[in-house]
């Protein structure tokens, strides 16, 4: 989904969450997984002011995932309390998962139980913590502060913040370097929109690539060591665009036009849903798998199985497809198909689901 659609989105959105307990198949069946091997949260942003937002546990066995209205929301069940307004990311580290929860301003420091370690509070204005990434040692938020923080991935503790520019969103970690996308709020920051280098070692920005640049937003991804980001565009004449960062040479080179990206192993997925004004709904495009290594761009899933699509990721020992559909005032699904494809099962998640976060 385009991302100024989203906010205006959850503006208008109710505050009461109930998840169901019911499994649907369009196979008939469990529509169990290609691998029971790995691990697997679902993560639902929920309604804006909702403190609704939960994580569900995938397994891989039944191809279903535990409903927070039996009881297995894994934030809830393990602390007792709600995770909060708006989670909008998960990053497993090890055996540490780090979960940034936007309008609540917090970073929450989970086991892989869900039980929290540590818990960090952004006061500063506009604090809104976004997306993560991660050296394996370290792991590093975006902030619409401004700010990339950065944190010990073992402990959870707080080590550092790096300017990185106007309301920072997407972030990659590639060879010493962060990518970090600028979005500069859609145009409205009030600064300039860019995708910033940043230098893991000496903590500072190095390059910062401004031409091509509209509104890079939350998307990025590594691919057979390159970056693949996706630039939102101004919502009229620039539209959403997959692009390519030359992290060395400080370049941005615009692909396909698309709306959110995956990547597994040599191949990035991609995929376009974009508002027309013209019909006052979303346009949807079949899902595209692109090889790096040789330029080939294939279908692989049809137009009309991605409509209301809102996430899109995939499992990064299998090359299943994990797509998150979102309809207004509606709990959400989640289809997995193979790399070719095929359905293997459907299932029930929250609210606007932010989609599956894999085990690194």
């Amino acid at each position: 989904m385009n991302g100024k659609f989203k906010i205006l989105l959850f503006a208008v959105l109710g505050i009461f969450f109930f998840a169901s307990c019911s499994n649907d198949d369009d196979n008939g069946g469990g529509g169990s997984s290609s691998s029971n091997s790995g691990s697997c949260y679902i993560v639902n942003q929920g309604n804006w002011n909702g403190n609704d937002a939960s994580l569900q546990v995938y397994d891989f066995t039944t191809g279903y995932a535990s409903s927070p209205e039996c009881g297995s929301d894994v934030f809830s069940v393990a602390n007792k309390e709600l995770l909060g307004d708006v989670a909008q990311d998960l990053l497993w580290v090890g055996n540490r998962l780090f979960v940034t929860v936007s309008v609540s301003q917090k970073l929450e420091v989970l086991d892989e139980s869900g039980k929290r370690i540590r818990k960090h509070i952004y006061a500063a204005e506009n604090a809104c913590p976004r997306y993560l990434a991660t050296d394996g040692e370290r792991v590093y938020v975006t902030n619409h502060d401004g700010y990339v923080y950065v944190y010990d991935a073992a402990s959870g503790d707080s080590l550092t913040r790096i300017y990185s520019g106007s309301y920072p969103e997407g972030i990659s970690y590639v060879d010493g370097s962060l990518v970090v996308n600028n979005s500069n709020y859609g145009g409205y920051g009030g600064g300039v929109p860019d995708v910033a280098i940043i230098d893991t070692d000496s903590m500072k920005v190095t390059k910062r690539i401004t031409q091509g640049a509209c509104n890079p937003y939350s998307e990025s991804e590594v691919c057979a060591g390159r970056v693949y980001i996706v630039d939102s565009g101004n919502y009229s004449d620039f539209p959403s665009k997959l692009c390519e960062v030359d992290v060395e040479n400080g370049t941005l080179t615009a692909l396909y036009d698309a709306s959110m990206v995956a990547a597994y192993e040599n191949f990035v997925y991609f995929a376009n849903a974009t508002y027309n004004y013209a019909t006052y709904g979303y346009d949807y495009s079949p899902l595209f798998r692109l090889d790096v290594t040789t330029g080939e761009v294939s279908q692989v899933i049809l137009a009309e199985k991605l409509t209301d699509i809102y996430s899109l990721d995939i499992n990064p020992e299998t090359g299943d497809i994990f797509i998150g559909y979102a309809v207004y005032g509606v709990l959400g699904t989640m289809r997995v198909y193979d790399v070719e494809g095929v359905q293997r099962s459907l299932f029930d998640v929250g609210y606007y689901t932010s989609g599956a976060r894999f085990r690194n």
